[in-house]
C-alpha cells in the first residue's frame, strides 16, 4: 500500500501559457515565477499545493503528483518492475521522482520530497 502524504500538484498543459497564467491571476489570484521553457512548469499556489502550467503539449492533463516516503517508493518501483508497467525516473530540485501512465494513460508522478 503507498503510503499517501499528500497530492503534491497537479500539471496542466496550456495551449497559450500567458493567457492561462493571466487567467489563474484574474480569477483564482494565483502568480507564479514566469519564464519561457514551455517544457518546465510555472508552479502556482503555495508550496505542497500547487498548479504546475505547461505549454509543451496539447492542452489538458499532464500528470498528478503524489507525495510519499523512500519505502513506499522503492515497493512501487518493484510492483511497477514485476507488473511489467515502464516508469521513468526523474531527480528533480526538491524530490526524486517516478513518472508512469494508469490504464487509461492518465499520467502519475509518485515523488519524494528531498527537502
Amino acid at each position: 500500500m503507498l503510503n499517501v502524504i499528500r497530492i503534491d500538484h497537479v500539471s496542466l498543459n496550456a495551449a497559450d501559457r500567458p493567457r492561462t497564467l493571466d487567467w489563474y491571476a484574474q480569477v483564482l489570484g494565483l502568480s507564479g515565477n514566469r519564464h519561457d521553457r514551455l517544457d518546465e512548469p510555472v508552479f502556482l499556489g503555495p508550496d505542497k499545493a500547487q498548479l504546475g502550467i505547461f505549454g509543451d503539449e496539447a492542452p489538458g492533463l499532464k500528470h498528478i503528483a503524489i507525495a510519499t516516503d523512500e519505502a513506499s517508493q522503492r515497493a512501487l518501483v518493484a510492483r511497477l518492475e514485476t507488473l511489467g508497467i515502464p516508469y521513468t525516473p526523474e531527480r528533480h530540485r526538491s524530490s526524486f521522482s517516478i513518472y508512469f501512465a494508469d490504464p487509461d494513460g492518465a499520467r502519475l508522478e509518485v515523488l519524494v520530497p528531498t527537502v
